[in-house]
């Protein structure tokens, strides 16, 4: 008979940490919780039609980049509980089809003297280009749309191909006014930095030795970095 009490005991005491094994808190990891991993813009395979905004490869990449980073509106951080990573969070802050009336296109096109405008200082506040193309986005009806921009990859300006890629994916985190991990994006000169010592590369194409940048949102496209390297190539002109 005790033999049969003591394994009683026994499983009653399993059973009761199994329980408290299935209620107890789900441990988060260290670096958060882990985002979904970026996607890369089908170009061609897909091209979006004429027009059309692509939320996944135009709009994501410059919420990612200005507005959804650490103390501002990532999921940790939520400041004014906006959040502003994906399409479900940024979908929240827009009317589909009426950008006037949408919280976050009136946000970036405030007078920047308001307390309201977006990013906030120091930041770099959006170009017109990017306001424009938000705008647009919101007017198109805010649809997650996933569709590719052409790409040419021996056009390699830097002023008309490659700055541009720059400002959408990396100047938000990596300007003047915020230079994560000491980078600095914004101009020519501090761009070369990145190029010689193949860090600019090396991030974009997720090579092992650098950080994988940018860490959300969509990849930069085999072919935009094929551009950037051909301009490389050709010794990485102000032109």
């Amino acid at each position: 008979m005790k033999f049969h009490v003591h394994h009683f005991a026994a499983a009653a005491l399993l059973l009761l940490l199994f329980i408290a094994a299935c209620t107890t808190d789900p441990i988060i990891p260290a670096g958060g919780i882990i985002e979904d991993p970026p996607v890369e813009d089908p170009a061609e395979t897909n091209p979006c039609p004429e027009g059309v905004v692509s939320f996944q490869f135009e709009i994501l990449p410059i919420m990612v980049s200005a507005c959804g980073y650490s103390a501002c509106h990532d999921r940790a951080s939520h400041r004014e509980g906006v959040i502003l990573v994906d399409y479900e969070s940024i979908r929240r802050e827009v009317r589909p089809g009426d950008a006037g009336r949408s919280d976050l296109y009136k946000s970036i096109t405030e007078d920047p003297n308001d307390e309201d405008f977006m990013p906030e200082r120091p930041a770099a506040p959006l170009t017109s280009e990017q306001t424009d193309l938000i705008r647009d986005w919101i007017n198109q009806g805010a649809e997650n749309t996933d569709c590719g921009i052409p790409c040419d990859p021996t056009q390699t300006s830097f002023s008309e191909d490659i700055f541009p890629i720059l400002k959408d994916y990396c100047v938000g985190c990596h300007g003047n006014n915020r230079e994560d991990g000491g980078v600095n994006l914004s101009s020519h000169a501090e761009i070369l930095a990145s190029v010689n010592n193949g860090s600019l590369i090396g991030a974009m194409k997720r090579e092992i030795s650098f950080a994988p940048m940018p860490p959300l949102g969509s990849f930069v496209s085999s072919c935009r970095i094929a551009q950037i390297e051909n301009w490389i190539a050709a010794g990485a002109p102000n032109n």
